[in-house]
């Protein structure tokens, strides 16, 4: 009886912590896996319009560039939540960024003032994202 009492308290913690663990607060950068990033799309609202049903191709970046929009994304925390689906509250300072990683995969990501939404829903919670910094950002990729 002590076996089984033991066994399940184990089992307990164990999945108390694994929970605490998916549900912590990180660095945004570490959630969008920035530092293996090979190619990088950014779009607002507006030139996201522009794009749509049409197939882009997604554009290598500098290492300098990578740098830039890590050190932006590491200053914001977030945290994944139990939330299933997302509607925008702000379209309006909304951006979408398209990443192809190192090893092929390719993932998209829908920012907005206080929401990161991909495969899961991540609430910022250092909020707002700077959207002036982000516009001045996508002029800066698409000069290149």
């Amino acid at each position: 009886m002590k076996k089984y009492v033991l066994i399940s308290a184990l089992i307990l913690i164990i999945a108390i912590s694994f929970t605490f663990y998916i549900y912590r607060v990180k660095d945004l950068g570490d959630v969008v896996n920035i530092y293996q990033v090979d190619r990088i799309l950014l779009t607002t609202d507006e030139s996201e319009r522009a794009i749509e049903g049409i197939e882009v191709e997604i554009p290598k970046v500098s290492q300098e560039q990578k740098k830039k929009l890590a050190e932006f994304l590491n200053q914001y925390q977030v945290r994944l939540t139990m939330k299933e689906g997302w509607s925008s509250d702000d379209p309006s300072e909304q951006f979408t960024l398209r990443i192809v990683y190192k090893n092929g995969d390719f993932e998209i990501y829908t920012f907005e003032r206080d929401i990161v939404a991909s495969t899961r829903i991540y609430e910022v919670v250092n909020a707002p994202l700077d959207y002036k910094w982000i516009q001045e950002f996508e002029r800066e990729l698409n000069s290149n």
